[in-house]
């Protein structure tokens, strides 16, 4: 869709009931790790301005219907009637109190970086600027109005992100989405919501939403019939998951980046050449399909994955040297750093449990072997892993990046000054300013983030899952998108 087209309108088409045969069913529903299940629970209880359907289309939500205008710079959607899950009634006004909060200095919304196209979002992002003049207005209660400096293509999928979602403030905000949850723990009740503005279209009656730390852990729970559907997310799992195929595994490609992040503030990595020698001394080629033998698991070694419709990424300046060449320049750089064989280099990467993640470092270890280099796992918990990450305990560690939207910003935004990686520089900061307006500021960007290293890419990632066939309205697709409220289930059928 081009987004020049003056005046485009979106209607929701009728709706039609849940089918009888899902009444009163209860679908059980397994969540690796603990903020891909965050994720989950607030897709299930919150609702977005617009929604993504069981094949990642992108439809109406609260927004029943909107038009684009302004040669692809205004975006005004209608608010259907709806209300939270204690009966207050959703209007323009929260819904803009929402994006100020999404959008401020201060927020730590994955998804926030994504927004940088709003009209005010990069003076509010430097701090020159409040969140009050963010370009959301409300000129009536049924109407949002989203101003663009520039247009852009992935806003309406955007929208339909639970990051994204109408939430209320506060400790435990009522549900506006097709389910309620009960108490927080390991595993949470969901009923459906009778406030739900489309509460006649949701088939399930009841889901039980557990996180699992361990993959290893909710794949026999599927395998012993004590779940009906695993959402694996990424690699962790993959393998014993692939162990049952058949019918019930579904591997899906991604918009993702899967490699090692750098915590560039102090030891051997704060030195830009021996990140540049590790990033330029690994084998991609077959590094994925060797140890997986899924062909979606291409080889990535820009900031970027392929696939994208947004930018075609920048490959950084080693990668037309043929291999024997790259590990003399890496010899090279790692000498220049103080590093050779009287004095190897010896590095501890922090890796989430799971025997894939351990295979793919026991290969890439193979190849800094070369370089005389010495590598130790340091294996987590995937909670545990979380907390080194934010606290930025590790030297090099897993990051396996996965977008759900097809946008380019959201790789290379997370290396502002102040992320995870302790990585900082200044010109970037500037250029993602203006990214979301002018796609040379984010090529540029990209290419000096590519000169600095501070991310080793390795391959693009794969989302998988386990679904019982039991389970209906699954939809493969690559964006990853299966809402709770799109699914049924079917007891009478066996379940493999």
């Amino acid at each position: 869709m081009r987004l020049r087209v003056p005046f485009l309108l979106l209607t929701l088409a009728a709706c039609q009931p849940a089918p009888a045969e899902h009444a009163g069913a209860t679908l059980r529903v397994d969540v690796v790790g603990v903020t891909a299940a965050r994720r989950v629970l607030t897709g299930a209880t919150q609702a977005g301005l617009t929604d993504i359907d069981g094949a990642g289309r992108t439809v109406p939500g609260l927004a029943s219907s909107w038009r684009i205008a302004g040669d692809g710079r205004d975006f005004i959607f209608r608010l259907r009637p709806a209300v939270w899950a204690d009966g207050r009634a959703v209007k323009a006004s929260d819904v803009v109190a929402v994006f100020r909060r999404l959008i401020a200095r201060s927020s730590s919304n994955a998804l926030r970086p994504a927004l940088g196209a709003i009209d005010g979002a990069a003076a509010i992002a430097a701090g020159r600027a409040p969140p009050s003049s963010i370009g959301v207005t409300a000129p009536i209660e049924s109407v949002v109005e989203i101003r663009l400096d520039a247009p852009d293509p992935a806003l309406l999928t955007l929208l339909a992100q639970p990051e994204l979602a109408v939430v209320r403030s506060g400790p435990r905000p009522p549900a506006l989405g097709a389910f309620s949850s009960g108490e927080p723990g390991a595993t949470v009740e969901l009923t459906r919501n009778p406030r739900f503005y489309a509460a006649d279209t949701v088939a399930l009656a009841r889901i039980t939403l557990a996180s699992a730390d361990d993959p290893g852990t909710a794949v026999a729970r599927f395998a012993r019939d004590r779940t009906d559907l695993v959402l694996g997310g990424g690699l962790a799992g993959l393998s014993d998951a692939r162990l049952l195929g058949g019918q019930v595994l579904h591997v899906e490609p991604s918009w993702g980046v899967y490699g090692y992040l750098a915590n560039v503030r102090s030891g051997p990595l704060a030195d830009v050449r021996v990140r540049r020698a590790l990033a330029m001394t690994v084998t991609r080629d077959d590094l994925a399909a060797r140890l997986f033998g899924v062909p979606a698991m291409v080889p990535v070694s820009g900031m970027l994955p392929p696939g994208l419709s947004v930018a075609a990424g920048a490959l950084p300046d080693w990668a037309m040297l043929a291999p024997l060449a790259r590990l003399d320049a890496a010899r090279a750089l790692l000498a220049a750093a103080g590093f050779d064989a009287a004095h190897p280099l010896a590095l501890t990467v922090t890796i989430p449990s799971g025997r894939e993640h351990a295979a793919v470092l026991a290969a890439v270890a193979a190849d800094w072997a070369r370089l005389g280099i010495v590598v130790t796992a340091r294996e987590l918990s995937a909670a545990a892993f979380e907390t080194a990450l934010r606290e930025r305990d590790f030297a090099l560690a897993v990051s396996e990046q996965i977008a759900p939207v097809d946008t380019a910003i959201g790789f290379v935004a997370p290396f502002r000054c102040g992320n995870a990686g302790g990585y900082c520089n200044a010109e970037v900061d500037t250029l993602l300013d203006s990214a979301a307006t002018d796609p040379a500021a984010l090529a540029r960007a990209e290419t000096l983030l590519l000169a600095d290293a501070p991310l080793i890419p390795l391959f693009r990632p794969v989302r998988w899952a386990l679904v019982s066939v039991r389970v209906t309205g699954w939809i493969d697709n690559v964006a990853g998108a299966h809402p709770l409220a799109r699914l049924g289930i079917s007891p009478g059928r066996t379940r493999r």
